[in-house]
C-alpha cells in the first residue's frame, strides 16, 4: 500500500506488489479512518502526504492510530527530519521503520526494525541534548573520541596559501547514493566563503549539479575530464564528484564515501566481497551517519578500515559546523586557534 504526495515518483518506481494507492495530503486522522480496517501487510508512508509532517505529535496521533510496525515512513533526504531529535521523537512514539532511499523500503517491507535496530539514534540524541547544541555543530565523532565542534559563527576561517598549487580532491561513492553530490556542494559553498572564486566543482557522467544553479559546478564527462581540468588551472580546489568514471588520475586524492546503515553495508559486501580490504590505507569518511564514536571504532574494527571522518546529516541549505571541522581536518583551510604552519602540511591528505 502506497501513501504518496510530494516523493511519489521516487516511490511509484519501486518493485514490490501494491495493492492500493492514494495521493494527497492528508490529516493523520484522516489517514487512520481509511485505513484503520484495511488488510494490509506494509503501508509506505511518503511522509509528505502528512499534514504537519515537521511534528512530533503528527506521528505519535499516526502510531496511536495505527500499528506503527506495518508503516514504513519515507522521509525526505536531507531535510530536517533526518536528524537524532527528530527520529528520537519518532521512536519515542514506537516508530521504529523510517528510511530515505527505496532499498531501505525494500529491507523493511521485509523485515522491520526492532528497538535494538534504532536505539543508537535515541542515544546519540540524548547525547546532543546534554551538550545542548544541535546535531550539525556538537561533536566529532572519530576514533572512540568526543570533542566539541565550533558553532559555525564562531570559526574564523583562514584561506591556506594555496600559491602555485592545485587541489584536486575526488569523491567516490562507496555504497549506493551515499551522498557525494550534497556533500560537494556544501564543502564548496563553504571553500567559496573563503577562497572566492578560486574553487570550482566537477561531477563525471552526470548532471545533477544542473540543479544547484550554480555557474561554478560543472558538469563534464569521462572524455573531457582530462581537457576540464587543463583549463581550469587557475583554480585553486578543484573538487570532483567521480561517480563512475575510471579516469581517476586527474586526482591528488581520493576520499571514498560510505553511508553506514546496515542495509548499505550489507548490499555492499554482498555485490563486492573484496571491497574493504581495496579500501584499507584509504581516505574513507562516513557520510549521513548517526553512528556514535564508540560504534565508529567498533566499525573501524570491523572492517579495518581508519575512518577519516563521521559526517551527521546535514541540512545543506544551512553553513555546517561540521563541514568547516572537516575542512579544517584535511587542511583545507584553518581557524585563528589552529598552527598557522599547517600549509605546509597540506599534501600529507592530498598526495597522488
Amino acid at each position: 500500500m502506497l501513501v504518496l504526495n510530494q516523493q511519489q515518483n521516487q516511490l511509484q518506481s519501486i518493485e514490490i506488489d501494491i495493492i492500493k494507492s492514494v495521493t494527497g495530503q492528508f490529516e493523520a486522522s484522516e489517514i487512520i479512518e481509511m485505513f484503520k480496517d484495511f488488510f494490509y501487510n506494509k503501508m509506505i508512508l511518503d511522509v509528505t502526504a502528512l499534514k504537519g509532517y515537521d511534528q512530533p505529535l503528527t506521528y505519535k496521533k499516526l502510531a496511536e492510530g495505527l500499528n506503527p510496525d506495518k508503516v514504513i515512513f519515507y522521509l525526505p533526504e536531507g531535510s530536517d527530519l533526518c536528524t537524532s531529535g527528530f527520529l528520537s521523537r519518532l521512536i519515542e512514539s514506537g516508530i521504529y521503520n523510517f528510511t530515505t532511499n527505496l532499498d531501505g523500503v525494500k529491507y523493511l517491507v521485509k523485515k522491520s526494525n526492532t528497538y535494538k535496530d534504532v536505539e543508537s539514534i535515541v542515544k546519540m540524541a540524548n547525547s546532543e541534548s546534554q551538550n545542548n547544541n544541535p546535531i550539525v555543530n556538537n561533536v566529532e565523532q572519530n576514533n572512540n573520541t568526543i570533542k566539541e565542534v565550533k558553532k559555525v559563527e564562531e570559526i574564523q576561517r583562514v584561506p591556506l596559501d594555496l600559491t602555485n598549487k592545485q587541489i584536486i580532491l575526488g569523491f567516490q561513492n562507496v555504497t549506493s547514493n551515499a551522498g557525494s553530490t550534497s556533500l560537494i556542494y556544501m564543502l564548496k559553498k563553504e571553500l567559496t566563503a573563503t577562497y572566492g572564486q578560486k574553487v570550482v566543482a566537477l561531477e563525471v557522467d552526470k548532471n545533477d549539479f544542473s540543479y544547484f544553479n550554480d555557474k561554478q559546478m560543472i558538469s563534464t564527462n569521462t572524455n573531457d575530464l582530462n581537457n576540464v581540468v587543463n583549463k581550469l588551472t587557475n583554480m585553486s580546489i578543484i573538487l570532483v564528484d567521480l561517480n563512475n568514471t575510471s579516469a581517476k588520475d586527474v586526482c591528488t586524492s581520493i576520499i571514498y564515501i560510505i553511508e553506514p546503515s546496515t542495509i548499505k553495508l550489507n548490499n555492499l559486501v554482498k555485490k563486492n566481497k573484496t571491497i574493504l580490504s581495496f579500501l584499507k590505507g584509504k581516505e574513507v569518511i562516513l557520510n549521513k551517519s548517526l553512528l556514535t564514536s564508540k560504534e565508529v571504532g567498533e566499525f573501524e574494527s570491523e572492517s579495518g578500515l581508519n575512518i577519516l571522518y563521521n559526517m551527521p546529516p546535514l541540512n545543506d541549505r544551512k553553513r555546517n559546523g561540521a563541514i568547516t571541522d572537516f575542512l579544517i581536518k584535511i587542511r583545507l583551510i584553518s581557524d585563528n586557534d589552529s598552527n598557522k604552519n599547517n600549509a605546509g602540511k597540506i599534501f600529507g591528505l592530498f598526495r597522488k
